[in-house]
């Protein structure tokens, strides 16, 4: 209050010296710099002053100097970061902040009891106690277990994602000045409008049941700008959320040198790049990747002590390999590896894409960019940030030449259907996080040795589900030339969508599952078959399998009002799901008999479970853990 009205008191005190006689020519240098005042624009400040004790802080420092400073001069392209999911990625927690509704909504999981009530503009939750071992949910405990842990109200200070699920987070103490967090045992499912266990969120073993985890020791490094942990968790940040700064670097120098109007208007007629801040767009495709590879890799920090003191060394516009020697995973452990990485270095979860592109050939030997296909400011939607004709083939034919690889003759496709399209083939739905399948970002094409090797599903088989891995193999030799593979006997008599499915590990299980609610897959293998295969979904192993093989189940006619809990016990999960065979059966008898053999139905009795039965059996039960 005291700094607007010493700025209100500057401008009007100017008015009189700015407005009349000869100083007139005044009026903007004088008006600018009392604006500048009260923005503290390079003032290297706390810019945080009225934020409660028990969180961590923005702290303007090192040539930072916010998103805010931005807007003035660069009004579009400030609102086109402001409407994106990277603003939104952290931020305090206000009412519109929150993506559902929360006063006086009690939730009830695994045994653990969460009351939220608002107070004011401020979310409170009455929760069993985070540092009480009680507190850890289990599905098998019975609902009295709600009121066994020490209870404990805490403010609820910060949000993590505003896109797919949300994530709470409180303060580990109350005590004035800690800025530890901790977040909720439970998180928002911004889609569905409900509440699960954070350990159902990701893809992992039933028998790991997540705990709360600290902020400034997890989400800090990639949803924050220039996050700092801090010595004793003294957490501070440039800005929440991924902001300018976060890819076009500090600002303080390009605000400074751009105060004077000739130096503008010189590089307007003249042009080029301007050395005081970085542009991703006039980088080199390889640094400009740099910029997004910060947070969308599988990076290990070199020196844990120099980062928890100052945060990540790295600018934009700098090798990112100077600070991550490893950043492509090599220095992942032999348990990790396979978790996270195909066989073929390929990355098995979102959040690693720059892992996937940088092995590409369209980068190593042409200039492929982030850029090539991704927009932060003229983008189609804020979902993908896709750059306008990057949902087409546009981006490929900047170097492909569109007569020869657009023609049926190399797609063997009709032209306009999805196996027509460059990056359904080239790019197919292999990594996993969120709930969900997304695209690889290694840029290569189906090969079935490859696939054999690192064990990644082939893009033929995510569309032609219904299909044999001998059937792809046949086509790729006579369409492509490919040398012959010699398969065992289930690749020639089960089809591949039904046999990874089954007999898969978790998270090929999830891939699948996710493909047959994927409208091209189903178009390409037909869809009157896939109801009984994503019923057995419902009852693996995995939270996060069971919830993404029911959204697939939704999506099919005849199943788009059934009601059922992936996340409810065994007992109760099966009585739910106990008549979606029948009602497939009565749905399609008629047809099966039309249905390739190797889809293991019978048009008698509909599944032959002998066969399906052994196929579960063998099931690769390995743990996965895919936590993006």
């Amino acid at each position: 209050m005291e700094l607007a009205l010493l700025t209100i008191a500057a401008v009007f005190a100017a008015l009189p010296l700015a407005l009349t006689g000869p100083r007139r020519r005044l009026a903007l240098p004088v008006l600018v710099g009392a604006a500048a005042l009260a923005a503290g624009i390079g003032l290297g400040t706390l810019d945080d002053d009225d934020a409660p004790p028990q969180r961590p802080v923005e702290v303007r420092e090192d040539g930072y100097v916010s998103s805010d400073a931005c807007q003035s001069c660069h009004p579009s392209e400030y609102a086109s970061w402001h409407a994106s999911y990277h603003r939104t990625m952290t931020q305090l927690a206000t009412p519109d902040a929150l993506a559902g509704e929360f006063d006086g909504v009690e939730v009830v999981l695994w045994g653990q009891r969460y009351r939220f009530e608002r107070r004011g503009d401020q979310l409170w939750v009455d929760m069993p106690d985070p540092e009480s071992g009680l507190s850890k949910p289990h599905r098998a405990l019975p609902p009295d277990a709600a009121d066994r842990a020490p209870r404990v109200e805490r403010p609820v200070v910060m949000l993590t994602g505003s896109h797919h699920y949300q994530v709470l987070w409180v303060p580990r103490s109350m005590e004035p000045g800690a800025r530890e967090l901790l977040n909720l045992r439970i998180v928002y499912l911004i889609g569905e409008r409900r509440w699960i266990p954070r350990s159902a969120a990701f893809l992992m073993p039933p028998e790991i049941r997540q705990g709360v985890v600290p902020w400034h020791m997890s989400c800090i490094k990639c949803h924050a700008t220039r996050g700092r942990p801090g010595v004793e968790a003294a957490t501070d940040v440039i800005e929440f959320g991924i902001s300018c700064e976060a890819c076009h670097g500090p600002a303080e120098e390009h605000i400074r040198v751009n105060q004077n109007p000739l130096r503008r208007y010189a590089r307007h007629l003249t042009g080029g790049p301007d050395s005081s801040v970085t542009n991703p767009a006039q980088l080199d495709h390889a640094r400009a990747s740099h910029v997004c590879a910060q947070c969308h890799s599988m990076l290990a920090i070199p020196d844990a002590e120099d980062y928890i003191a100052h945060g990540t060394r790295f600018r934009p516009g700098q090798d990112i390999h100077e600070t991550y020697p490893n950043i492509r995973g090599e220095v992942l452990s032999d348990e990790q590896a396979p978790e996270r990485l195909w066989g073929d270095g390929d990355a098995r979860v979102t959040g690693g894409e720059w892992v996937g592109m940088s092995g590409s050939r369209c980068f190593t030997e042409g200039d492929l960019a982030c850029t090539t296909c991704h927009s932060m400011h003229d983008a189609l939607d804020p979902d993908d940030q896709l750059a306008r004709g990057a949902e087409r083939d546009d981006a490929c034919l900047e170097c492909h030449d569109a007569g020869s690889y657009r023609d049926a003759a190399h797609t063997h496709h009709a032209d306009g259907s999805p196996g027509s399209a460059c990056y359904n083939c080239h790019m197919p739905h292999t990594s996993y996080g969120l709930l969900k399948a997304v695209r690889s970002h290694r840029v290569d094409s189906p090969e079935l040795a490859g696939s054999e090797r690192s064990r990644k599903p082939n893009a033929c088989s995510l569309c032609h589900l219904d299909r044999t891995l001998a059937w792809t193999a046949e086509q790729l030799t006579r369409l492509y030339g490919q040398p012959p593979r010699e398969l065992a006997p289930e690749h020639h008599q089960i089809a591949e969508g039904v046999r990874v499915l089954l007999r898969g590990d978790a998270g090929q299980r999830a891939l699948i599952a996710w493909a047959m609610g994927w409208a091209p897959a189903r178009a390409a293998s037909g869809s009157e078959w896939m109801a009984p295969f994503l019923t057995l979904t419902l009852n693996d192993p995995y939270d996060a399998v069971r919830q993404v093989g029911f959204r697939s189940l939704r999506t099919l006619p005849g199943f788009e009002d059934i009601e059922f809990d992936p996340l409810a016990s065994p007992e109760l999960r099966v009585e739910q799901a106990s008549d979606f065979i029948p009602r497939w059966f009565e749905l399609h008898r008629d047809a099966l008999g039309g249905l390739p053999r190797e889809l293991l139905l019978d048009p008698t009795v509909g599944l032959r479970m002998q066969e399906i039965g052994a196929l579960v059996r063998s099931r690769d039960n390995r743990p996965v853990m895919l936590s993006e």
